[in-house]
């Protein structure tokens, strides 16, 4: 497995220049965002696409998504990738099996969705911290990540599949990839 990040805030999102580097997929998309920070999210993301995949992030990958919005290669069926982007960054990751990663930028934490979408001991487990922060978004990236990695549901245990955490070198960052072992 492997995990590319890249810093997006040098990207000038409205300079079209990037435009030949990315798929009319993402092109379309880019051009329907309407916050300049998140368009800079979305072209980074695929420039680390292009580059895990071809090794420039000039040579443009063939894509498409499934019903669920999981991405996949259209040339490439044994290689496996995911996306992200918050913040200041986009990211990669690039497997032969299932993979899910998922990246936010630390915020303060909101404790409605925990009960929303945590189990009592995610929740216990935050509200112990004495960082709720980085406890709420760890939680939050690895259920992200898990689920953006089996993109259609439950179909297999979930004690085959392995979580691991990475960093991109900033501390109010959280980044999770979750995998099949």
């Amino acid at each position: 497995m492997k995990v590319y990040y890249m810093n997006v805030k040098s990207i000038n999102a409205d300079d079209e220049k990037w435009f030949k580097y990315l798929s009319q997929k993402r092109i379309e998309k880019v051009n329907r965002l309407k916050k300049t920070n998140k368009k800079a999210q979305s072209i980074g993301a695929e420039l680390l696409l292009n580059y895990a995949v071809n090794g420039d992030i000039k040579k443009t990958v063939e894509w498409d998504t499934e019903n669920g919005g999981k991405l996949y290669l259209t040339q490439n069926k044994d290689l496996y990738v995911n996306l992200s982007h918050s913040g200041g960054y986009a990211v990669c990751a690039v497997h032969n099996k299932d993979v899910g990663i998922d990246i936010q930028h630390l915020r303060e934490c909101d404790m409605n969705l925990a009960k929303r979408f945590f189990t009592a001991e995610e929740t216990e487990y935050i509200n112990c911290s004495a960082d709720k922060n980085n406890a709420f978004f760890e939680v939050w990236t690895k259920k992200e990540s898990f689920v953006k990695a089996i993109g259609t549901g439950l179909t297999i245990p979930l004690n085959t599949y392995c979580f691991k955490e990475y960093s991109v070198g900033e501390d109010d960052y959280k980044m999770f990839v979750c995998y099949l072992s």
